[in-house]
């Protein structure tokens, strides 16, 4: 868990104390804050699905869990897709297939992981 530090227009990299031991890490900020929240790192509130991408920029839209259930799903504009976690239910070839065509409708460049 690294984190920047800017300074003088670089950036300086500093690595978590816990980088080492990922259970341990994940004990300490379990039990230490409301939710897995690693120092210096900021929340930020999610924009509207419709909101404009600023010229020059690239958007990375990020979803999670979507277990065979992505009709009706509102996907902002964005130019990558991060798909983490299952995007099944049971690992039906049909599911895949499905998501799949969900996919190549939305013109994403897409990564995804099929979870556990």
């Amino acid at each position: 868990m690294a984190h920047g530090i800017p300074s003088q227009g670089k950036v300086t990299i500093t690595v978590d104390e816990y980088s080492s031991n990922p259970t341990q890490a994940f004990t300490h900020y379990n039990i230490n804050q409301s939710r897995f929240q690693p120092p210096h790192v900021h929340m930020v509130d999610p924009i509207p699905y419709d909101t404009p991408k600023p010229a020059g920029h690239t958007r990375f839209v990020c979803v999670s869990d979507t277990h065979s259930r992505t009709d009706g799903i509102q996907m902002p504009y964005g130019d990558i897709l991060l798909h983490t976690g299952d995007f099944t239910e049971l690992g039906l070839p049909s599911e895949v297939k499905k998501f799949n065509d969900w996919l190549a409708v939305s013109c994403w460049c897409a990564a995804a992981d099929e979870g556990s």
